[in-house]
């Protein structure tokens, strides 16, 4: 797909912004990501692109957080993520663009407000694994959909982990596993080629810095404060998805 350099910077610093995000909470890039990208490409085509970017990712930070991963609450969420995916990727490639998103900016800015909701309240108290399973699929098939499986996760991992150093590392190992595997299938069904391909390797200098640059920081940001911000911003960003639709 072409891109004019103006396109293209611009790009680069979506990517920087959101990858950024990412690599400081654990979670945030693909729903700043994709809804911003949205509003140049299709999301057919915007989906696969910034999965192979998540992998990039995911290569430059997991090796730094295994030692405080929740393997109990991550094999829960993998089992679910893995069976989810399937369906999301196949719902991606039978709809049409605009009505992607339509509902991509409705799911954003619905994300943004329970986010913003929950960074207000205290701490939420343990519930059953068996949610997890639950969060899984469902944030598989919007991964796999609208390429922003987080929310879900986040919803349950924040009642299970209350340690923030154990909560970033946990939805980092699992991006980095439920990411892979969706690439897989994005390259199976012919939605990730040599085009996306290109594009992406583009994109990867800005993913790299901002991976290095947000987990230097992520202790010396106050991370209540910091979360409020991203709110606002997906808010904003899906009423500029839903007003592209």
């Amino acid at each position: 797909m072409e891109a004019t350099t103006t396109v293209l910077l611009a790009a680069n610093l979506i990517v920087f912004f959101a990858f950024f995000t990412r690599a400081l909470t654990g979670f945030g890039g693909a729903l700043l990501c994709v809804p911003l990208l949205a509003l140049f490409f299709d999301l057919q085509f915007v989906v696969p692109v910034e999965c192979s970017l998540e992998v990039a990712l995911s290569l430059i930070l997991v090796p730094r957080v295994l030692k405080q991963v929740d393997y109990r609450n991550l094999a829960v969420l993998v089992v679910g993520a893995l069976a989810g995916s399937l369906l999301g990727v196949r719902l991606l490639q039978s709809q049409t663009d605009a009505s992607l998103k339509g509902a991509l900016g409705a799911f954003i800015i619905l994300a943004g407000i329970h986010l913003l909701l929950r960074s207000r309240r205290d701490q939420a108290q343990p519930i059953s694994r068996a949610w997890g399973l639950l969060a899984g699929v469902i944030g598989g098939v919007l991964g796999g959909l609208f390429g922003t499986p987080g929310p879900a996760y986040v919803a349950y991992l924040a009642h299970q982990t209350p340690d923030k150093q154990v909560f970033r590392a946990t939805l980092i190992t699992l991006f980095a596993i439920e990411y892979t595997w969706r690439l897989a299938l994005y390259v199976e069904k012919g939605l990730y080629t040599a085009v996306e391909l290109e594009f992406s390797l583009l994109l990867v200098p800005a993913v790299v810095a901002a991976a290095f640059g947000g987990h230097f920081i992520h202790l010396r940001l106050d991370e209540r404060v910091f979360r409020v911000v991203v709110s606002a911003l997906l808010v904003i960003s899906g009423a500029l998805c839903f007003l592209a639709w």
